[in-house]
């Protein structure tokens, strides 16, 4: 049986840490730009679809930036390339702040794209090689939440900046995660996993320089050397189920959160008639439902399990969804709205968890942030397909129709087996 790591006292709290707030950035990033689009259009007089082509591009450089920082982390190490996204992500979102036109916008926001992306896959990595077993799905559900946080912050530093110092101040806050990177670097120590890993691989690169002539031994390099394709290595037979399911239910995820979250607010205004005062508290009491949602799952995935905690989460935002396209009134909208907020980030809660536990520490940060990012990727085509079916169908009934991929992603997920507590390796 493989024993689990040695655990370096306080190190669980301090790399937990650093993923939640790492994490965190990724929420104030999303919803700042949610924030100062409609200004930053007007400062620089761009057309809707202008405007539209920033969060694209911003999305694009997360992907590009979740994909190349987890394959950096699996060679370089975790604390190191985590360190460097962050400095990336605060570099570039500061230089957004001085933009003196479109074109460095586009820039500035698709290279802060960059470090955002690749900060959730390497800090889920970090909780996963540091966390308890038992309860590494809760150590997945407090990471979620600091992105909930990271929401939640930006939206009380806007009711301040915003009116007094206009869009740019709030990006020049990007600044201050710099002092996140140093505290990374120099106070939290390397994930003692990827050492282990490294070690190995360094004690048989000795071997084989020892016994260069020898055939076994240059065969057994080659297959070192292969390890080392971190990419390649989560397509291989051994784990290419894993992969195609994380796969599938991860682009039903993001498609379904960023195309019911995003056009929800619209959808209470203009179809229910729902005032924007009330359709703001209905949007808060459907995030204070989000966190609830993801505490309760994170909880079920520990106690019982990934397929079942998956399962329910799919099958509970299937039913909600429906709640939402039937809906004949705003009181019915309301509650279909609470239901939504409870499931849409069930699933999500236990993906740090879920995805880790598979792979080996020589491919575990690219195979988190490759599938993770591959959703979000899809996930920004979710707006456009309800922004395009909705003249016919309605805003609630396309998120209805959502509910097809939803009730597929609740069954994929029987087809790899249960990970439950398994020790990493």
């Amino acid at each position: 049986m493989v024993q689990e790591s040695k655990v370096v006292p306080g190190y669980e709290a301090k790399a937990t840490t650093a993923a939640v707030l790492g994490y965190m950035l990724d929420g104030m990033d999303s919803l700042i730009l949610s924030l100062t689009l409609s200004a930053i259009g007007l400062a620089f007089l761009l057309s809707s679809a202008e405007e539209g082509f920033i969060g694209f591009v911003l999305t694009g450089g997360m992907v590009v930036g979740g994909y190349m920082f987890g394959i950096l982390a699996d060679r370089y190490g975790r604390v190191r390339t985590f360190t460097y996204s962050i400095l990336i992500y605060s570099v570039f979102t500061a230089l957004t702040a001085v933009s003196i036109n479109y074109p460095m916008i586009l820039v500035t926001r698709f290279l802060s794209g960059v470090g955002t992306g690749a900060e959730y896959g390497i800090g889920m990595t970090l909780m996963s090689e540091s966390f308890r077993a038992k309860w590494r799905g809760m150590g997945s559900t407090i990471v979620s939440v600091g992105w909930t946080f990271g929401i939640i912050l930006a939206t009380v530093i806007s009711l301040f900046m915003m009116p007094v110092f206009g869009w740019r101040s709030l990006y020049f806050i990007g600044i201050t995660p710099a002092i996140l990177a140093f505290y990374v670097r120099y106070k939290l120590p390397e994930s003692p996993m990827w050492k282990e890993t490294a070690q190995k691989k360094r004690d048989i690169q000795k071997t084989d320089a020892a016994k260069i002539f020898n055939p076994e031994a240059n065969t057994f390099a080659q297959k070192d050397r292969d390890s080392e394709l971190s990419l390649a290595m989560i397509f291989r037979k051994k784990y290419i189920r894993f992969t195609t399911v994380f796969l599938i239910i991860a682009i039903v995820a993001e498609m379904g959160y960023w195309g019911v979250m995003i056009w929800l607010p619209t959808a209470l205004q203009t179809e229910f008639h729902i005032t924007f005062v009330k359709t703001i508290y209905i949007l808060i009491g459907t995030d204070l439902m989000v966190v609830v949602g993801m505490v309760v799952f994170g909880f079920i995935s520990d106690i019982i399990g990934r397929r079942i905690a998956i399962s329910l989460g799919f099958i509970g935002i299937t039913i909600a969804a429906l709640m939402f396209a039937m809906s004949r009134s705003s009181t019915a909208a309301m509650y279909a709205s609470f239901a939504m907020g409870f499931f849409i980030n069930s699933y999500f809660t236990i993906f740090g968890a879920l995805f880790s536990e598979p792979y080996p520490t020589a491919a575990r940060s690219t195979a988190v942030n490759f599938i993770f990012n591959t959703g979000r990727g899809f996930g920004g085509i979710a707006p456009l397909i309800i922004g395009f079916f909705s003249p016919v169908f309605k805003i609630s009934g396309v998120i209805g129709f959502f509910a097809i991929l939803f009730i597929v992603a609740a069954f994929v997920i029987w087809a790899i087996p249960e990970t439950r507590g398994v020790i990493l390796k």
